[in-house]
């Protein structure tokens, strides 16, 4: 019989000194589960954070299987190049082509530029990326990327991305895309579309041809039956700082082409002329014209050209029409390279939006760090008043959760937001990106050497325009020296002379280029150190990160600003073909692609034509509408009905504006016409009170705007007066600013200035 374990002896044993000593270090149970579930936590966060940054970098392209630049020929950097000072594109005829297209099958296109100038180096070749296979070697001294044979043995380099001339046939098959290279593929039931596409480089970018065909279709022998004799020129959009060949994806442009390849139109696309890869608007224009070359020498000279294409690839167009306009006349011929244009939520140019947009770091790191008064700053709608963007109060401001981590983890308390601006929802990152010339977020690309030699911004992309320094950096054509941030807010009583005074004492501006430092942008600026990570690069600012007063203002070149407009980088209002500049209204979402850049773009053509607009329409929709294809279809009725003579409804048959069909107008969600016609745009920025349409979708401005400049917003270096004249001639008005003469006389030394004067840099 078992014994009861109630009824069982006890044996106590005393304790040895050893485990009298180990009983006295005994840790409670608690304590002993919190280790183990604090290792375990341990364990889980750094599995967690391997996790998040492999996929992070994954996403963002970081650990890329292509091969990467190695190095860059003799020569690819120029030291001390002056800035471009010869005649306005606008008034030069171009040069005679030097290639004999077509390019023949299984040949190169030109690599050369026509008339664009030098090749840029480093050049990262994307062939692989849009599944064309590796490029052609081109030397074998280390130069470009690697080229290897099917054992994966190096057989050469190839610095500038060469690609034979190639045929190929795409198409959807139950709605699903096929590609099929060389081959036509059998004809079946299912089959929804077939497109001819041939693909090759000109120079050194990936050019492709899009054309209706049907199973007929040969080689040397194109059936063209199902082409209208119309051709779209495909711009694509997006910001990119060059340096790069870019991708080519047949899948994309067919989605985007689709409706019009429908109705039997060509396409014809490059990614030279994508401004996601560069932003060097001769090289875009040199490259259209080689590309439109090859179709005519392939196909036959079309009706006509229309331009489309998103932010970017809107702005093209206005440039390409500014600078290459028809020509026929004792000095020479040119034809149009695009013949009118659906320009899709465009800026005017990409140059003078770069000064506001490198605005918002400066103004967002003041309002978060240096502000005397920071609880003010707080509401989204105060710092709109001084950044001149949309706001939105229940967004917050772009990787906020990063900022408020590494803000953490420095054992700092995170700024508060109440709401989001375009700035810092939107513009985050663009000054990384654009002007410090440290900072590529391809850096997985290249080699370490070719990462640290070069200069990777915007500038550099251009600096056969803005000229370099003596280490072979682009110079940057803008200043804010003068700039009265919030000028208008204190005019209007919004703040007080008090937070007008202290933000422009601390605002202060970017470094120079040659003092830039590195960004701490975590992964993407290769930093593995989240600590660090900072959204606003206040190292890079005069001030440091400090509240200095007043915080240092550095000019940048007024030569590189003056070759910026004379090298037609700036849009000057000069528009010889039909453009509808359309438009979905995201500002409330604060999109980047905010609605009052058409406004911009209205206002220099009426500057540049003497008060008339004989060329633009704006068209803005709802943001749930995209109207587009509408806007497509309009400017087809406008060209077909030019090319007859017969345009209805028409009072001035040059004016694409008075045609009812194409006016100005506004649209609501499904696309109907809220109001159409003369005046339904006019507010604010003409001195008019508010059109029907700018009642619906109300503009914002930029926080130079805010501070004195025109709705032109084209003014990259101010007129600077003194402060006494300034408040003698009333830019301050209705305010008295005599007052605070002293302080602003302190703040600002070189003076103020005085936006009525125009543009320093504009010579004409």
């Amino acid at each position: 019989m078992r014994t009861p374990l109630i009824a069982r002896p006890i044996h106590t044993v005393s304790p040895t000194p050893k485990r009298r000593q180990q009983q006295a270090f005994a840790l409670p149970r608690f304590v002993k589960i919190l280790l183990i579930l604090g290792v375990m936590v341990t364990l889980l966060v750094t599995a967690g954070w391997y996790w998040a940054t492999a996929y992070i970098s994954d996403k963002l392209d970081l650990n890329p299987a292509e091969p990467p630049v190695l190095s860059t020929p003799p020569g690819s950097k120029v030291a001390n190049w002056p800035a471009y000072h010869g005649a306005h594109p606008k008034d030069l005829i171009r040069p005679a082509e030097t290639f004999a297209f077509p390019i023949q099958w299984g040949q190169t296109g030109p690599v050369e530029a026509l008339f664009a100038g030098p090749k840029q180096y480093p050049f990262m070749c994307q062939t692989l990326d849009s599944e064309l296979g590796q490029p052609l070697v081109d030397n074998q001294l280390g130069y470009g990327t690697a080229v290897s044979d099917n054992s994966g043995n190096i057989v050469g380099y190839s610095q500038d991305c060469g690609l034979p001339t190639r045929l190929h046939y795409l198409g959807y098959r139950d709605g699903e895309f096929f590609r099929s290279d060389e081959q036509l593929p059998p004809a079946a039931d299912n089959e929804e579309l077939l497109i001819r596409a041939e693909s090759g480089t000109i120079n050194r970018f990936i050019y492709v041809l899009l054309m209706p065909t049907s199973h007929n279709d040969q080689r040397d022998q194109p059936d063209v039956s199902r082409w209208n004799g119309k051709a779209i020129y495909h711009f694509k959009g997006a910001i990119g700082i060059g340096f790069q060949q870019g991708q080519a994806r047949f899948k994309r442009l067919l989605k985007d082409m689709r409706p019009a390849l429908e109705q039997g139109y060509a396409v014809l696309y490059s990614t030279g002329t994508e401004t996601d890869n560069h932003y060097n608007i001769w090289l875009q224009e040199d490259t259209a014209l080689r590309v439109k070359q090859q179709f005519i020498a392939r196909f036959g000279e079309p009706q006509y050209t229309i331009g489309m294409g998103d932010s970017g690839g809107g702005l093209q167009q206005y440039l390409i029409s500014q600078n290459h306009p028809q020509v026929d006349n004792d000095q020479g011929k040119q034809q149009r390279i695009i013949d009118g244009g659906v320009a899709i939520i465009p800026y005017p140019d990409m140059v003078t939006q770069i000064t506001y947009g490198l605005d918002c770091e400066l103004l967002e790191y003041y309002f978060d760090h240096l502000s005397a008064d920071r609880t003010f700053w707080q509401k989204a709608e105060r710092r709109s008043w001084i950044e001149g963007l949309a706001y939105n109060t229940e967004f917050k401001p772009r990787l906020d959760i990063l900022a408020d981590i590494a803000s953490v983890l420095r054992l700092e308390k995170p700024p508060v937001h109440q709401g989001a601006t375009e700035c810092s929802y939107s513009w985050r990152g663009s000054a990384q990106l654009v002007n410090n010339p440290t900072f590529n977020s391809h850096y997985p690309r290249y080699s370490e050497q070719v990462n640290r030699e070069n200069f990777w911004t915007h500038w550099q992309d251009n600096r056969d325009f803005y000229g370099t320094d003596r280490f072979g950096r682009a110079e940057v054509p803008a200043s804010n020296v003068g700039v009265q941030y919030g000028l208008n807010a204190w005019k209007e009583g919004n703040i007080s002379a008090a937070q007008f005074l202290d933000l422009n004492a601390k605002v202060g501006s970017w470094n120079a280029q040659k003092d830039m430092q590195p960004e701490h942008y975590w992964l993407i600026s290769g930093d593995d150190s989240l600590r660090k990570y900072s959204p606003y690069g206040e190292q890079n600012m005069s001030h440091n990160g400090k509240a200095e007063k007043p915080a240092a203002r550095i000019p940048g070149s007024l030569a590189a600003a003056k070759g910026a407009y004379q090298s037609g980088n700036v849009f000057l209002g000069k528009l010889d073909i039909p453009i509808i500049d359309v438009r979905p209204y995201k500002d409330p979402i604060l999109d980047i692609h905010h609605s009052w850049s058409a406004i911009s773009s209205r206002a220099r053509i009426l500057d540049f034509n003497q008060g008339k607009n004989p060329n633009q329409s704006i068209w803005i929709s709802d943001a749930q509408y995209d109207a587009r294809w509408d806007a497509f279809d309009a400017m087809v009725r406008w060209l077909d009905a030019r090319a007859t003579g017969s345009i209805p409804g028409n009072e001035a048959p040059e004016s694409i504006v008075a045609a009812e069909f194409a006016s100005d107008r506004c649209l609501d969600n499904n696309g109907n016409i809220i109001a159409s016609g003369h005046g339904v745009w006019d507010g604010r920025w003409n001195g008019k009170d508010d059109g029907r349409c700018t009642q619906q979708y109300p503009f914002f401005q930029s926080s130079r705007q805010a501070a004195g400049d025109d709705s032109t917003a084209s003014v990259l270096f101010c007129h600077l007066v003194s402060v006494k004249d300034a408040i003698e001639s009333g830019v301050y008005a209705p305010l008295d600013a005599s007052p605070y003469q002293t302080q602003l006389e302190t703040l600002f030394p070189d003076g103020v200035c005085d936006y009525r004067q125009g543009d320093m840099a504009k010579s004409w």
